[in-house]
């Protein structure tokens, strides 16, 4: 709890450092603001190829070995805090590395029997409900020092082949309908829009659904 309480106050002052103001309350109280759930099957992803990099950057699976040994450099504090609070959680995290530095990072929740984590909460209010053999995929960040040059797609793409090396088989996940840059990379991924569905929130409250639209 210690760790969490920490996380959100670091988070809170560098979102309003790098964003202002504006920034932090738009994350933390917006009313009907439109959500995309997508799902995507692991069997049919575009080969990493797509979206080459250079050759001293790779995505790899984070684990609380390399953020203890301190082998991995956040630029953020918040996501090292953040990195430290999901692996404590049981999901799984993994992140594009340039060097040393993670240039950016995605989360997921699986099935799997070994670790403590089952359903996200995000599950629930976006109606989505992931079968052994699926994972849910979260809260993924790109260093805005580090943005642009196809990364996110490349962050995103080469998670699900590591996801579908280790037995995923199907994914979910979600964007905002109005965070254009997202939309742009779920669909330049091949991902399949759901049922679009509005969400609430003040203040940390969890995020309530407030009722569901057709996808386009």
């Amino acid at each position: 709890m210690l760790l969490y309480c920490k996380m959100r106050l670091v988070q809170a002052s560098e979102m309003v450092l790098t964003g202002g103001w504006r920034t932090l309350l738009r994350d933390v109280f917006y009313l009907n603001r439109v959500a995309v759930p997508v799902e995507i099957a692991l069997d049919s992803l575009r080969p990493v190829t797509d979206f080459k990099r250079p050759p001293d950057e790779s995505v790899l699976e984070l684990s609380t070995e390399l953020l203890a040994q301190r082998r991995l450099v956040y630029r953020f504090q918040s996501r090292y805090l953040k990195a430290l609070n999901y692996l404590g959680q049981g999901y799984r995290g993994f992140a594009l590395v340039k060097g040393e530095t993670v240039a950016g990072d995605i989360w997921c929740a699986d099935r799997r029997q070994e670790t403590r984590a089952t359903a996200h909460p995000d599950e629930l209010w976006l109606g989505i409900q992931c079968a052994p053999g699926e994972a849910y995929t979260f809260d993924m960040f790109v260093d805005p020092a580090h943005r642009g040059g196809n990364l996110a797609a490349a962050l995103q793409n080469g998670t699900l082949h590591l996801l579908r090396k280790r037995g995923i088989t199907k994914a979910y996940g979600y964007f905002w309908a109005d965070n254009l840059p997202a939309l742009w990379v779920h669909r330049t991924l091949r991902w399949r829009e759901l049922q679009r569905v509005r969400a609430s929130r003040v203040l940390l409250s969890k995020k309530l659904n407030v009722n569901s639209q057709s996808a386009p």
